[in-house]
């Protein structure tokens, strides 16, 4: 919770109006009952397709069952996620294989990233079968992905606290006081 709401709330807050359907992919029925309830009838909460468990798994779980031809994929610890981030991966994404944001240093954010159906699903199956469960390897492995420098996502997010996730509880603190700076 965040100030009264789920997290993973606010990241569908975020996608609505981008996209057109969400998905929630989790790692067990269990998880299921929990999260379909909080996240409401018009969200699909998937089981992973496989048990290991894994981002990697994921991403499987969610393009098999996508019916677009370009998903994005999201952290459901991303509480900031700017709309217009995502709208502007779709955009470069349009005829290549993905678009993920680029840090200086070379590291990607796979998890805050558009990937075309198809290939990705295609390339996410053989390293699951390789016994690789990185997911950013995925798109590192595809010839045809847009890289776009982090100083993009900057200039729509400056702080780019779409990039934050509130993965521990020192990062939910650091959450609390981002939201109640927004609030002064």
């Amino acid at each position: 919770m965040l100030r009264g709401k789920p997290i993973i709330s606010r990241v569908i807050e975020s996608l609505n109006g981008v996209v057109g359907d969400i998905m929630v992919v989790v790692g067990s029925d269990e998880m299921r009952r929990v999260y379909q309830p909080v996240v409401g009838e018009s969200v699909k909460v998937l089981v992973d397709k496989y048990g290991a468990g894994s981002p990697l798994i994921g991403l499987i779980t969610g393009l098999g069952k996508s019916s677009g031809e370009y998903v994005v994929v999201a952290a459901c610890d991303m509480p900031f996620i700017e709309p217009d981030l995502i709208e502007l991966l779709f955009d470069k994404a349009l005829g290549h294989d993905g678009a993920v944001y680029v840090k200086p240093n070379g590291w990607i954010e796979p998890l805050l990233a558009v990937y075309r159906v198809d290939v990705c699903l295609a390339e996410a199956e053989r390293l699951y079968r390789a016994g690789d469960l990185r997911l950013r390897m995925v798109l590192r492995n595809l010839s045809d992905v847009v890289y776009l420098p982090v100083s993009e996502a900057e200039a729509i997010d400056p702080g780019l606290r779409s990039f934050f996730d509130a993965d521990t509880e020192e990062k939910l603190i650091t959450a609390l006081k981002i939201i109640k700076d927004e609030m002064l």
